[in-house]
């Protein structure tokens, strides 16, 4: 929920300039991607059951398809909370090194 979280209160808060969606989709909470005031970055995992990889190339579409800035990184063979490392069974810390240097990147080019 928070990756979800973080999504929707970038579309109602104007001075959100950038998000990072860590592989969290609400199917209850449908965000106004066009209300969108910076870019988005989703991280996934490839054996999310919740947030599958078509879920998450649907959300990616349907920000592109308002006219927002998106990419999305699907890490593979990673399930839910990878990058919780107090999630012994989920935690894979070679996906969440890198998704951390996604977000500093991302955040870095996208912030002042």
């Amino acid at each position: 929920m928070g990756g979800q979280l973080a999504l929707f209160a970038g579309t109602l808060n104007p001075n959100v300039g950038a998000v990072v969606d860590f592989y969290g989709i609400h199917p209850n909470v449908k965000p106004d991607y066009a209300k969108l005031s910076g870019p988005v970055l989703g991280l996934f995992a490839e054996k999310d059951g919740s947030v599958t990889p078509q879920t998450a190339r649907e959300v990616d579409a349907a920000i592109k398809k308002a006219g927002k800035q998106s990419e999305i990184h699907i890490y593979p063979n990673v399930d839910h909370a990878f990058f919780n490392e107090d999630n012994t069974g989920a935690y894979n810390k070679a996906a969440a090194d890198d998704a951390w240097r996604r977000t500093i990147t991302f955040f870095r080019q996208h912030l002042k």
